[in-house]
């Protein structure tokens, strides 16, 4: 089965159901080496001093050097360990899995079925175990709900620059019944539906919109694409 890839959607990032709890970046400092006496002037007398001298200071100058300032690391997000792309309950990382979205089929033939691609942007592999859940911004918070039947075997392993599919289904009556739909958003991966907490992305959809009504379902994760198309053709 062969599906377009018409739209390259990016992703923004905003406060899923309300609550932010964004990454916390601190700024890098240190202290320069010390610059060099003026030429001519006299050399200085040392004075008794109770100050430590950093380790591996410079010799022969009679000038102790001053020990850097500690640098302070960047402080990993909740769940996820500095430099590994681990995110929520073992799942990928937002910061390495990056979801797009794309039609499944050209819209012009049928445009109540979409395809989420994420792709591990990472230097390690991760886990994808469940569904991507989704929260329609339409007031009242909708979650989408699942294909139950879409499980697969096993949580899908994704690889460094491979690639991982769900499908998901807008609507299961007529366009005109649906509910115009600009705003998409996708919670952590790993996060179940009823946790209200964590940051999340806001998915940018093809077309500025697509309409959407109360039966909307989403597949779990799948290793292919055929795969997360698939329940979408045989609702």
């Amino acid at each position: 089965m062969h599906f377009c890839r018409t739209t390259t959607a990016r992703a923004r990032t905003l406060a899923f159901a309300g609550l932010t709890a964004a990454a916390l970046l601190a700024t890098t400092t240190g202290c320069g080496p010390v610059g060099d006496d003026k030429a001519g002037s006299p050399p200085a007398t040392p004075a008794p001093s109770t100050s430590t001298t950093a380790p591996g200071a410079g010799t022969g100058s009679g000038t102790p050097s001053t020990a850097p300032s500690p640098s302070t690391a960047p402080v990993p997000r909740p769940g996820e360990a500095e430099g590994d792309p681990v995110g929520r309950n073992g799942n990928c990382s937002d910061e390495y899995a990056q979801v797009s979205v794309e039609w499944a089929v050209p819209p012009a033939k049928d445009d109540s079925k979409l395809l989420l691609t994420a792709m591990n942007k990472g230097t390690k592999s991760c886990l994808l175990t469940a569904y991507p859940v989704l929260r329609v911004k339409d007031g009242n918070g909708r979650l989408v709900a699942v294909f139950e039947n879409s499980r697969p075997a096993a949580p899908v392993v994704l690889e460094p620059g491979k690639e991982a599919y769900a499908g998901l289904l807008l609507r299961q009556g007529a366009k005109s019944d649906g509910t115009l739909t600009t705003d998409l958003a996708l919670a952590p991966h790993g996060q179940d539906p009823q946790e209200n907490t964590g940051e999340g992305t806001l998915l940018e959809l093809p077309s500025g919109g697509v309409y959407m009504d109360a039966k909307a379902r989403v597949t779990y994760w799948q290793s292919t694409s055929e795969s997360a198309a698939s329940p979408l053709f045989t609702r």
